[in-house]
């Protein structure tokens, strides 16, 4: 049964499971509307893609938890909203060539490094999932903060110093 879930503002469908396996057979992903993804290449796509899979599988683990009302796993769901939260800033703001993705890309990083952490220590389906999902993901996000991303290409990388 997929349930529909609200998420900054955009509805996203939630995954479908089959009942042993617990594995999503999809994920339905939210397209940016800032610039066409077919305008990209191929390695950055790859990495929004990386970070919309991490969005989603972080927001099923957060509603799994809330749906067990478990008070042990309000840590949990903090650390995937957070990562859903950060998330969903790096998409609306990498395909813009954003002079902030790379500090924004290393906040996710951090971001689901400590979900790894703390949903690792879970024995649910749901929470080993994301654990499994959370440091790939984070590893192939780096890529929207390398030098040859098109946030540098297209000249937002540039910086400016406040004088006070």
């Amino acid at each position: 049964m997929s349930q529909t879930t609200q998420y900054g503002g955009q509805t996203a469908q939630q995954p479908q499971y089959s009942g042993q396996s617990q594995q999503p057979q999809q994920f339905q992903r939210r397209q940016s509307g800032s610039q066409d993804a077919g305008q990209l290449p191929q390695e950055y796509r790859q990495s929004l893609d990386a970070v919309a899979q991490a969005v989603e599988v972080c927001g099923w683990c957060a509603d799994k938890c809330i749906e067990a009302a478990d008070p042990n796993m309000v840590p949990c769901i903090k650390r995937c909203e957070e990562v859903v939260e950060i998330g969903e800033t790096v998409l609306a703001l990498g395909p813009r060539s954003s002079q902030f993705t790379p500090e924004l890309v290393q906040t996710f990083e951090r971001a689901a490094q400590a979900c790894t952490q703390e949903c690792g220590q879970h024995s649910h389906s749901h929470c080993q999932e994301c654990a499994a999902v959370l440091p790939q993901a984070a590893r192939i996000a780096r890529q929207l903060s390398a030098p040859s991303a098109p946030a540098q290409q297209m000249g937002g990388g540039q910086t400016q110093q406040f004088s006070q």
